[in-house]
């Protein structure tokens, strides 16, 4: 499996009621990844995330239960759960992380919902390899993670902001891998 989009992936009442809850940019939950890599907010903890984004998080987990194999949801969420894209924001082309920062694990997928759609004409898309997955609304991308590009294309000045939700799947394994991500373009 390169990519598997799930559509309506959740009920959309939770999803709507997530995105209803969604913390502004002043958020002291947010942490800005802002350089020549990214420009996206990430949720800094699980404890933080308002109760309908979690609760969200936690229908997405069951939703792709059957389509990641063996591995589990890491339900700390390390480097997962909510992620925002403001106007102009991107995220260049990379490899995610192989192996938790302190657990014996590997990461096998991961596992992106859209909260809202972004028009085609403002970007934003979720590209993977050389194919492009523009932003709707309750759908969601479960993708490998093992040498999987993936990037997410820049949004527009007046584009509104790209709300997601991010889950990682785990197994338990003590072989070496990569404990940050690869941002380096020269490999195919």
């Amino acid at each position: 499996m390169k990519f598997e989009i799930i559509e309506n992936a959740i009920n959309p009442a939770l999803l709507r009621a997530a995105e209803a809850s969604w913390p502004e940019i002043s958020w002291s939950g947010w942490h800005r990844y802002q350089g020549k890599t990214a420009d996206k907010y990430g949720s800094l903890h699980h404890s933080l995330i308002p109760r309908a984004c979690a609760e969200a998080l936690n229908a997405l987990a069951e939703s792709v239960s059957t389509r990641i194999g063996d591995s589990f949801i890491d339900y700390d969420m390390h480097a997962a759960g909510m992620h925002m894209l403001p106007p102009s924001g991107y995220l260049t082309r990379h490899i995610d992380a192989e192996r938790h920062p302190i657990k014996t694990w590997r990461r096998t997928h991961s596992i992106v919902l859209f909260v809202n759609t972004i028009a085609e004409e403002f970007g934003g898309a979720l590209t993977i390899g050389e194919d492009h997955i523009q932003p709707k609304f309750n759908t969601c991308v479960v993708f490998e993670t093992a040498d999987q590009f993936h990037e997410v294309l820049p949004l527009a000045e007046a584009a509104p902001y790209r709300k997601t939700l991010a889950l990682f799947a785990w197994t338990h394994d003590e072989s070496p891998g990569r404990s940050s991500a690869n941002f380096s373009n020269m490999m195919q």
